[in-house]
């Protein structure tokens, strides 16, 4: 069985949307520029979706079975925050 963490970030949008891309994720109507991370399970929100945003600040939640390291200027999103913007897996 695999087990899973939730990794929830938020940060500057062109930043954390770079940082998606890194693992496989595309916004609205873009093609994927590199393959899904083998780590990764899924996306909130999902490839091809745009973050969501709330006051110039995106917000988004990846499921993978390693920890991920946050990149530069991510910051992780507490629970309750991640679950009222973004819902859950």
């Amino acid at each position: 069985m695999t087990e899973w963490t939730l990794c929830r970030w938020h940060g500057a949008p062109e930043t954390l949307a770079a940082a998606l891309r890194e693992l496989g994720w595309n916004g609205p109507g873009e093609t994927p520029a590199i393959p899904l991370d083998p780590r990764i399970g899924g996306f909130l929100p999902p490839a091809g979706e745009a973050p969501r945003e709330c006051d110039g600040v995106v917000y988004a939640a990846i499921v993978a079975n390693a920890p991920l390291p946050r990149p530069p200027g991510i910051a992780e999103t507490g629970p309750e925050l991640s679950a009222a913007l973004l819902g859950s897996f």
